[in-house]
């Protein structure tokens, strides 16, 4: 997870800042090499120095900045297989939030051995959900946070999305995102068709 996690603020920062800013970064955080690959198994204090490099680097907090990536992993042109698997997770708005649930099934089952965050979804009333991410770390709820606020606009819906509460249980960081599903048909969706190619 943290190679996924080092190449995805990779991507970011290179497209946003440009290869100098990524340097600087890189520089920063004393990092052996420039490039990440994301299926090779990463330091976590390398992961945590790359962070806060680039947080500084860009004047962002963290947990901004990791939202922030989160969005962006679903909205940049070139990745859009990964925005396209995830519309394939849900018909709607809410399908989706439903389908994280089993994200972590999903994701042990494509890359076994991978430490991917751990999510409970539950629906506390109509259109309000309250998604609990269960990590080692803090940010697993931002990244989240910014793939859904994405994703609401992909799936033309309204949605207010926070992070309600965060506590450290067991060493593990327990998150919580508060999601109300205002209106599922807000907006005209964008295109999302099964066809390769589109």
């Amino acid at each position: 997870m943290y190679g996924l996690i080092c190449k995805s603020l990779e991507g970011f920062v290179r497209d946003r800042r440009g290869a100098e800013a990524w340097g600087r970064i890189v520089a920063r955080a004393e990092l052996p090499f420039e490039t990440f690959e994301a299926l090779r198994v990463h330091d976590k204090e390398m992961m945590l120095r790359l962070i806060a490099a680039a947080a500084q680097e860009m004047q962002r907090e963290t947990l901004a900045l990791i939202e922030d990536v989160g969005h962006w992993i679903c909205t940049h042109p070139p990745l859009e297989p990964v925005r396209r698997l995830i519309r394939f997770s849900g018909r709607n708005y809410v399908d989706l939030i439903h389908s994280f649930d089993e994200m972590q099934e999903r994701a042990k089952l494509a890359l076994p051995g991978i430490d991917f965050p751990e999510f409970l979804v539950t629906e506390v009333g109509p259109g309000r959900f309250e998604v609990v991410a269960r990590w080692e770390m803090a940010g697993a709820a931002a990244l989240l946070t910014g793939m859904f606020r994405a994703m609401a606009d992909d799936y033309g819906a309204l949605a207010l999305i926070e992070t309600t509460d965060f506590r450290r249980e067991d060493g593990l960081s327990i998150e919580v995102i508060s999601i109300h599903v205002i209106e599922q048909a807000f907006q005209e969706p964008k295109e999302f068709k099964l066809g390769l190619g589109v």
